[in-house]
């Protein structure tokens, strides 16, 4: 069995390649920057019913199906061979961030001077700044950061969920939770996936057509594949 899971942004516009590194047999994936959290649910067994093929779409929170939609050939998710040699690098065509090197480990010093200082601004809230500018191309919205509070010693994860500016003035970032200042010891790119450069083949995964819901332009998805314990 394996599985692959975590974030990506949406490219938009037309279809969006996945290499996870194998063909899943069921999938799911969910836009969380909307709050009807835009979920399209696919598996293999929909291939044999040209009526909902490519997977079921939900786009309302409720208890009626009224926001469901089955989705035929060209709307959903198809499964992708990969094997091709991207000679550009394209938001549409993404892979894991472990698998390009200007994405991996360690986001801290991708503005030259290290992101090493973390001030909260107000005692009880979530808001806060770095002691450096951001480079927003490698942290955001979506990064995890490891923060060593100075008055209690703990390590603390957490994510950014908001931010402003550069970073550097007071209530710039929002973290998920309350983290008492202190020192930056990681922080992570802002997406499990990220954009395959040149040069780069294309690993097994999947296609997704759909870009009104799941694959919106600059709005972040989660997405949870895998296979099944038997293989077919």
């Amino acid at each position: 069995m394996r599985v692959s899971n975590g974030t990506f942004i949406g490219a938009g516009s037309s279809a969006l390649y996945i290499g996870l590194g194998f063909i899943p047999q069921k999938v799911v994936i969910r836009n969380i920057d909307q709050a009807a959290q835009e979920e399209l649910v696919w598996n293999t067994s929909m291939i044999r019913a040209a009526a909902a093929a490519e997977g079921i779409l939900r786009t309302t929170i409720g208890a009626d199906d009224t926001g469901l939609t089955v989705l035929t050939e060209g709307n959903g998710i198809v499964p992708y061979a990969g094997g091709t040699v991207r000679a550009t690098a394209s938001a549409n065509y993404i892979v894991p961030v472990n698998a390009e090197a200007l994405f991996q480990g360690d986001m801290r010093q991708k503005t030259g001077t290290e992101i090493n200082t973390w001030t909260l601004d107000t005692t009880g809230d979530e808001s806060g700044h770095f002691n450096t500018l951001v480079s927003e191309t490698y942290v955001g919205v979506g990064s995890r950061v490891t923060i060593e509070e100075t008055s209690t010693g703990l390590l603390v994860q957490a994510a950014i969920v908001g931010f402003t500016s550069d970073g550097t003035a007071d209530d710039d970032v929002i973290l998920n939770i309350s983290v008492a200042s202190g020192t930056v010891k990681k922080i992570s790119y802002k997406y499990d996936f990220c954009t395959a450069q040149v040069g780069t083949v294309m690993p097994q995964g999947i296609k997704v057509n759909d870009y009104t819901y799941v694959n919106v332009s600059a709005q972040q998805c989660f997405i949870d594949a895998g296979t099944y314990d038997t293989l077919y």
